[in-house]
This record gives structure tokens, C-alpha cells and sequence, in this order.
């Protein structure tokens, strides 16, 4: 009986393997022949590729999203060719396409789009969140460690007292898991027309007015269906819809 279990147990996780190994050559193969459409300036049906793997599969690349950001921008739909334009300056800080949000952003009178050195270093931690995070716990373990044995290489460096570790960790562990959404929160693209303004999460709450369509804010807090975002010295809630294009 045990070896009938095992042989099933087997027999499924190399099932599931083989799916997931499809399922990834499918998303690859997608993702090749709308780069083949775009290459051949087949630009609409490239769109719809790019666009069903960046929503029914959260899968993109750099490319794909500033190509996306392209197509979107040559029919005039530059709402949405900001919503992929934010994606990328997100996920891959680059000061040359947050310029260009600015100048779209500029040409229809929208907010949200002023550039900060604080921002663009923030996304860089947020992407290499890990590394950093175990090179400075790395940094941390080494010095402790010199100090406790009394094998100190750097001159200068005097003993320590343990409260100043205890403190210093303490410190970066606020900052990893807290310090990120109060120091430069996540931002947002507002992606439908209508994105109202409520003063409290719920639709019964005071209206405060409405984000016109790419408009940029920054995402502080999330309950439920509803975003608690601030923009332009304005702070407010709206449905988490109205930010996430699907």
C-alpha cells in the first residue's frame, strides 16, 4: 500500500512538473511571435499578445512594456501608454522613460509626474530588496562577530556596545517591512475614466472629487476593494479597480 502511495505521489508531482514546463514554453512562445508581429509593424496584433500575457498571466518584460507603451501612444490612448510606462519605472528605474511620462503627462495636464531622486533609489532597493537586505545582515554578522572575538581589521573601530546591534537591528527591520510605503509608497496609474474620490473606505463616504484618467498617485494603504492614496498634497480612497488594469 505505502508503495502504491509513493508511486501515485510520483506520478502527479511529474505531471504537474510537465504542465508548468508547458505551460512556460506556451508563455515563451506567445511572447516570441508578438515580438515577431511588432518587428513586422503588425503593431495591433502584437497588442493583444503583449496585453493577454500582461493581464491573464502577469508575465512582461521591459521590452514588452514599452512597446505596448508605444503602441498605445501612437492611437492616442496615453492614459494607458502610461499605466505600461509606470510598470516599467517601477519594476526597472530609468530616468529616460520617466522623462517621457513627464511629457505625455505634461501634454495632457496631469499630476503626479515629479521626478524624485528619493523615488528612483527606492525602486531600485525595492527590486533588489533581498540582496541588500542579506548584504547588510552579512555586514552586521561579520563586524559582531569580529568584535566578540576581538579581531578587529579595521583600525579605528573600537568595541561595541551590544545595544547599538540590538538598536542597529531593530532599525533595518522597520525599515525593510515599514519604512518603504511611509518613505515613497508604490505609484499607481488611475486607468478608467471614472475613478472616484471617497473621504473614507466606502461607498457611503463623502465624495471628494475625481481623478481625471492618468492621473499618478501613490498607493499608502490598501483595505479590501479600496486604495488609500495621496496625490498632489490631496489624500483620499478609491476602489482598487480604477488603478490596476485587467
Amino acid at each position: 500500500m505505502q508503495r502504491l502511495t509513493t508511486k501515485i505521489f510520483i506520478f502527479f508531482s511529474l505531471l504537474s512538473l510537465i504542465s508548468l514546463c508547458n505551460a512556460q514554453n506556451s508563455v515563451e512562445n506567445m511572447l516570441s511571435q508578438a515580438d515577431q508581429l511588432f518587428t513586422k509593424k503588425k503593431y495591433t496584433e502584437s497588442y493583444k499578445i503583449y496585453a493577454e500575457l500582461f493581464s491573464k498571466y502577469n508575465k512582461y518584460t521591459p521590452q514588452s512594456l514599452l512597446k505596448m507603451a508605444y503602441i498605445k501612444e501612437a492611437l492616442g490612448e496615453n492614459a494607458d501608454a502610461l499605466y505600461f510606462l509606470n510598470t516599467f519605472y517601477e519594476n526597472y528605474p530609468d530616468k529616460k522613460v520617466f522623462n517621457k511620462m513627464r511629457e505625455i503627462a505634461e501634454k495632457e495636464k496631469l499630476e503626479g509626474y515629479q521626478y524624485s531622486d528619493l523615488e528612483f533609489f527606492a525602486n531600485i532597493y525595492r527590486n533588489y530588496h533581498d540582496e541588500i537586505l542579506f548584504g547588510l545582515l552579512g555586514f552586521v554578522f561579520v563586524y559582531f562577530l569580529a568584535v566578540v572575538t576581538n579581531k578587529i581589521f579595521i583600525k579605528g573601530i573600537s568595541n561595541t556596545s551590544p545595544f547599538f546591534y540590538i538598536l542597529f537591528l531593530l532599525a533595518m527591520f522597520y525599515i525593510v517591512n515599514y519604512g518603504e510605503i511611509y518613505i515613497n509608497p508604490p505609484k499607481m496609474i488611475c486607468v478608467k475614466n471614472t475613478a472616484l474620490i471617497m473621504s473614507e473606505p466606502s461607498a457611503g463616504a463623502k465624495l471628494l472629487g475625481n481623478l481625471p484618467k492618468g492621473t499618478r498617485v501613490s498607493v499608502v494603504d490598501t483595505e479590501g476593494i479600496w486604495c488609500k492614496v495621496k496625490w498632489a498634497g490631496h489624500q483620499g480612497y478609491v476602489r482598487k479597480s480604477v488603478l490596476y488594469k485587467t
